[in-house]
């Protein structure tokens, strides 16, 4: 899966899913990179995906009615007179200005897309029309990163080393690869006991017992 994205004076983002890693790529306006990285999906999760609205209103309403304002004279001229005058070229100027502005912020600032994962955070801007394929690009990336996690690291061998395998169910088990009732399942299957919690007995702590 690729997702890419343009904007004015800041360059390019491309991410892509790749077999076994998630590829940045963030390059200038003259098309240099800035920013090139390959994450391995053993460092990825947790993934966390949001969208960030900060629109400020009362700006927007104040800089629309200086507007309002600065082009009262300009347009009721050109409605008495039909000739537009050099004022109202002026405003139009005005006017463009703040709109480009306007817009810039609006990508840049006041709505982003944020994809987060254990070592890597990358702003976007949050174009509405591209909020469902963002979505699907975070759906993706978790989706594929625990299905590579559970294809590599998922399976045990009771005549390995015992304790190492633990640890990576217990791994898999805490990144939410595994669910509890699949960690305890390979748990058992190793160590052939049902929990690896000590018990207790009159005080002291007893072998847990074996699964015939």
């Amino acid at each position: 899966m690729i997702f890419n994205q343009k904007q004015l004076f800041l360059g390019s983002t491309h991410i892509a899913l790749r077999a076994e890693t998630l590829y940045v790529c963030k390059r200038n306006p003259q098309g240099v990179a800035t920013l090139e990285t390959e994450v391995p999906y053993e460092e990825i999760l947790p993934v966390k995906a949001g969208e960030y609205r900060h629109i400020p209103t009362n700006q927007l309403l104040l800089t629309g009615l200086i507007l309002l304002v600065l082009g009262y004279g300009p347009w009721r001229e050109l409605l008495l007179t039909g000739q537009p005058s050099a004022p109202l070229y002026g405003w139009w100027a005005v006017f463009g200005v703040n709109a480009l502005a306007a817009w810039l912020r609006f990508e840049q600032q006041w709505c982003t897309f944020r994809l987060q994962t254990a070592h890597l955070a990358i702003t976007l801007a949050g174009r509405p029309w591209q909020r469902k394929q963002f979505r699907a690009l975070a759906t993706e990336l978790e989706r594929r990163t625990k299905t590579y996690l559970r294809d590599e690291y998922g399976q045990v061998n009771p005549l390995g080393f015992i304790e190492p395998q633990l640890r990576r169910v217990a791994w898999l088990h805490e990144l939410d690869v595994l669910s509890t009732r699949e960690a305890q399942a390979l748990s058992t299957r190793l160590t052939g006991r049902r929990s690896t919690d000590p018990l207790k007995g009159m005080g002291q702590e007893l072998e847990s017992p074996y699964l015939n």
